[in-house]
């Protein structure tokens, strides 16, 4: 789980007491538990807890307009379910109520923490089993990814290879100068791949698209996962890495594949670790400079230095890192 989201109340009510551990591991801020019962560390929601009903929160259910007005501003408002959830919580949000959002599954939760762009001010997920934690994880580790450390490479080999399946993922937002996504042949090693938001006299920018490279190839996607760029399909989460490696998480569109001339660009960096990745051979198609500029394929030459990012030595189970000895070449 992120290191940024603490700023959200994340109160995850296990089932199971002993999944206290697994909930905080997931990124609860708080475990709602009997007195008595390990929390794992964290604070504890309940009466004589950390956090009391009728001091630190109110609970409310919203079952029409005018049940807003009952709801006060010094203090947490715990929504319970109703008929309407999404509209109510809107118009709280609009008058300045925290809210904390009573929800039953992930996907709920991940509604409620993106309402109005900002989101309620958290959520409380009832009754949750193992599964259930673990999807809530994944949800904060896609709303709330981490920075990535980016490190620079130096381009040593500029190789046509033919034609190849590309993979062009047109993502739902637009992406920023600097913006792309983290792309290479294995799994430790990636470029970052610029976004086609830059201006050219031959065809208009495409600022929500990353022209990703051979489908072979992998991407990165939130909670430190890679994905094969030929299985990414739309509405998959990916993870938009800047320049500065500040991330942020924007769902797929459409995966566009389509057989184009390819070339393989290759680097080492400082430490001589290699990278590699087989992108379309084409104008458009741009890596990011150390200065945070995109440059275009055909135009690096060997001796280039660009972007990039080292992930920890291993191999990878189904997009999950797992601790084996693996050579990728």
């Amino acid at each position: 789980m992120s290191d940024s989201t603490p700023h959200k109340h994340i109160w995850i009510e296990p089932a199971d007491p002993a999944n206290a551990r697994a909930a905080a591991d997931a990124g609860a801020t708080a475990v709602v538990l009997a007195e008595g019962v390990d929390t794992a560390g964290l604070p504890r929601v309940g009466t004589n807890g950390d956090l009391q009903e009728g001091r630190d929160f109110e609970r409310y259910r919203i079952r029409q307009e005018s049940d807003e007005e009952t709801v006060r501003r010094d203090r947490l408002a715990v929504v319970e379910p109703a008929e309407w959830t999404i509209i109510p919580a809107e118009n709280l949000i609009a008058r300045g109520v925290d809210v904390i959002q009573v929800v039953d599954t992930a996907e709920q939760a991940k509604l409620a923490l993106t309402i109005m762009e900002q989101g309620v001010a958290g959520i409380w997920l009832r009754h949750a089993d193992m599964p259930t934690i673990e999807a809530l994880g994944d949800v904060l580790d896609e709303l709330q990814p981490t920075p990535t450390r980016l490190t620079e490479a130096r381009i040593t080999a500029i190789t046509p290879v033919g034609m190849g399946d590309r993979s062009c993922l047109d993502l739902i937002g637009e992406l920023d100068p600097g913006e792309g996504l983290l792309i290479g042949s294995f799994n430790h090693a990636r470029f970052l791949v610029h976004s086609e938001n830059v201006d050219n006299p031959h065809c208009a920018a495409r600022p929500f698209r990353v022209n990703a490279g051979a489908i072979h190839g992998y991407v990165v996607t939130p909670g430190d996962r890679v994905r094969y760029l030929a299985e990414m399909a739309s509405g998959d989460p990916a993870l938009v890495v800047g320049a500065d490696g500040h991330t942020r998480t924007l769902a797929v569109g459409r995966n566009k594949i389509e057989r184009r001339p390819m070339v393989q660009i290759e680097a080492v960096d400082d430490n001589g670790n290699r990278f590699s990745a087989i992108l379309q051979h084409a104008e458009t198609i741009r890596l990011v400079s150390p200065e945070g500029t995109a440059v275009s394929v055909l135009d690096l030459n060997p001796g280039d230095r660009v972007r990039v990012s080292l992930a920890e030595r291993g191999g990878r189970h189904f997009g999950r890192r797992v601790d084996e000895t693996i050579l990728e070449r």
